[in-house]
This record gives C-alpha cells, structure tokens and sequence, in this order.
C-alpha cells in the first residue's frame, strides 16, 4: 500500500524515527514517499533516492544569541501561516494524483488537514505526544509540567484526531489512556546490548547552532585525553585543530558513534535513547529555550546513570571530567524496549485493517450492483 510520510525537518530525531519505520514498512512490500525540509532532506535522499522525497516547509526554532528566540520563532512562525494555504493546495495536488492509502505526520501541521480534505486515514507518529499520552506527575514537578503545555498544545493543533497514534520517547514512560500507545526509541539495527566498543581514537558531538559555543572547550577537553572530536551536526566557522568536521551520514554517524569513547549532544530523543540503551557515557547541552530537550534530560536521568545533564551557558574542561567520570562509574540502566519492531506492527496491522474493509466494501458493492451474484450469497447464507 502507499504511505505519504510528512516530517519536521528540524534535527536527525524526526529523520532517523522515518528512517526505520519506513525501512521496516518497505520490508512488509509498502511503497513510501516523504515530504519534509531542512536537515532530513539529505539523509532521507540518501537512502530512498530524490525521486522519493519532496520539499515541504515545516515551522522551525529560530536561534539568536545562542538561544532559541521565541519572539523571531513566532514571525517566523506567522510567515509560514501566511504561506500555508499555498502550500496545502500544491500537496493536496500531489497526493491527489499519488492516491496514497494514509498519511503519516510527525510533528507537523499539514497532514492533519490534508488526510481531512482527501478523506484519507492519518498516523500521528512522533515523540512530542508523549505530553499528552504519558503519565508524567511523579515524574516531572509542578513547573516542569507547566513548561510542557506549549507542546501539548501544538500536538493537538498539529494531529487533533489521528486515526492511530504512536509515540516513541526511550524512558519506560506508562500511557495514560487505553488509546495511547506509547513506544521505546527506534533502534537502528546495528544498537544491540553490546555493540559499543571504545576505539580510543574520538569521541563524537552532536551539536546545533545554539550550543556551539561549547565547542572550544569540548575540543580542548577532548585533546587533554588523547582524543580527536568528530563533529556532526552544525558547524562554525572557527574549527578547532582537533576537531574533524562530518558530513551528513547516517551510516558514518553509526559507524563513529559505535567506536566513540563518548558522545556529547544536545537533549534530543532518538539520540538519547540510543545511547541509553547500549550505555555509552554521554553528556548532554540541552538548547536553551528549548522545552523538550530540557524535559528530555530530566527524564533521561532518571532512567539511565550513563547520561548525565550539563545547563551552564559556559563550562570548564574540570566540569566536564566530573560529568564525565559520573557517566561512566552508573551502572548499567534498565532495559527498554526497542520500538522499532512495535511501529513497523501498528503500523502494518493498521494497513492490513484498512485493506480487509476496503475489500468487503467492494465486495457489498459488486453484490449491489449485480443482483444475481447477491442471490447466491443470499442463497449460500440459507444452506
């Protein structure tokens, strides 16, 4: 069956969760397409080919003075308003001809109203959800639960009534409603238990535009110890001796992030998961201004020792050794589950579904409109 795929282009969590699901979706003989923008364009080109991947602006953070604006981030926001209902014709257009079966969203706002408009069924597919779907008050205090409700807002604008909604977020969260369904990371193959074996040779940063200001320090904290920093992500102009520059990849990615002796990162998701569950220490710079991330680190503490959060706007290579000595000396976390092979079943259930009524509607049909092939059902039933 055909899947139309739409996907925040901000960061690789939103690239790297598609990135999976389809893989395992295209195994089960389904045809996919992508819409998105942004930094998932190339690592989406890369593996299903340009002819299947197609430009769709999504709403983004604007960063000024190494914060995420809010006030920049809403002009931004209101310019992409303006746009949209030009923008909502041009892919309902597309898909018109494309005659996809459902659509997937994951966090963004067209989708829900295109899937309404061609009367397609709609899979709300994301991480964001799980401030709607989670139950978080022994989790989270009072002003932690507040700083999400701008997220639980936009969920529901975003995807108001999916048809089916995943959510994957990697901290053994407990769902709050029968409905929910509330997932593990999407592991990529190659994360197993015992995967990650220290090379000796790098460690990795994943770092964005708001935290590269920590990149000095990283590198000079790195070369202390002997190590070259592989930097991917976003890159500044000023690039330290020891610091290597990496293009987007997502198998150079993996095949790094496996040797490294440790990952420094921004508080993403995928990522945070990844390195949770196979145990590599890491360090984490949410963005400022950034919620998710912030709630994100809050959570991924609590559930695994090998991750720890570092918040001030500068730090010293002496705060980063002690935060590092932390991550390594926790002990091993508990076992999540991996998600992969949960949304690649809902996912192909809910197709499989989908198809047996769309068969039986036919065959009510054809019995309609031929009279006699309706008296031998009828004739059957009496036998």
């Amino acid at each position: 069956m055909r899947i139309a795929y739409a996907l925040a282009g901000e960061g690789r969590g939103h690239t790297t969760r598609a990135l999976t699901l389809a893989k395992g979706l295209v195994e089960h003989g389904h045809e996919i397409a992508f819409f998105t923008c942004g930094d998932a364009l190339e690592l989406l080109q890369q593996e299903f080919g340009m002819e299947h991947v197609h430009q769709l602006e999504t709403p983004r953070f604007v960063v000024v003075r190494k914060r995420i604006s809010y006030v920049r981030t809403g002009f931004a926001t209101l310019r992409f308003i303006l746009a949209y209902p030009r923008q909502q014709k041009r892919v309902i257009r597309h898909l018109k001809s494309w005659k996809p079966d459902i659509l997937i969203t994951d966090f963004e706002p067209t989708f829900a109203r295109v899937a309404r408009r061609l009367n397609v069924p709609l899979i709300s597919f994301n991480s964001q959800r799980f401030s709607v779907d989670a139950k978080l008050n022994h989790l989270l205090n009072r002003r932690q639960r507040l700083k999400l409700v701008p997220i639980r807002i936009l969920s529901r604008i975003f995807a108001p009534r999916p048809d089916l909604s995943l959510v994957s977020k990697g901290f053994n969260l407990e769902a709050n409603k029968a409905t929910a369904h509330l997932l593990g990371p999407m592991l990529r193959p190659a994360f197993t238990p015992d995967a990650w074996i220290p090379a000796g040779s790098h460690a990795i940063a994943y770092l964005r535009t708001s935290v590269l200001h920590h990149l000095p320090t990283l590198a000079a904290h790195a070369k202390h110890h002997g190590l070259v920093l592989k930097l991917y992500g976003h890159h500044p102009k000023q690039i330290p001796d020891n610091v290597e520059p990496q293009p987007i990849s997502n198998d150079g990615f993996i095949r790094d992030l496996l040797a490294a002796d440790w990952v420094v990162q921004t508080a993403g998701t995928q990522l945070l998961g990844e390195v949770g569950c196979i145990g590599i220490p890491s360090l984490c710079f949410p963005e400022p201004g950034q919620v998710e991330q912030e709630i994100n680190g809050v959570l991924a503490m609590k559930t695994f020792s090998n991750i720890k959060v570092i918040h001030p706007r500068k730090v010293s290579e002496d705060d980063l050794d002690d935060a590092l000595q932390r991550a390594r000396s926790g002990q091993r976390g508990p076992e999540i589950v991996n998600g992969t092979s949960q949304a690649v079943k809902l996912v192909h259930e809910f197709l499989n579904n989908l198809e047996s009524v769309h068969q039986s509607n036919v065959s009510q049909a054809n019995a309609k409109n031929n009279p006699s092939v309706g008296e031998q059902l009828s004739t059957t039933q009496v036998i």
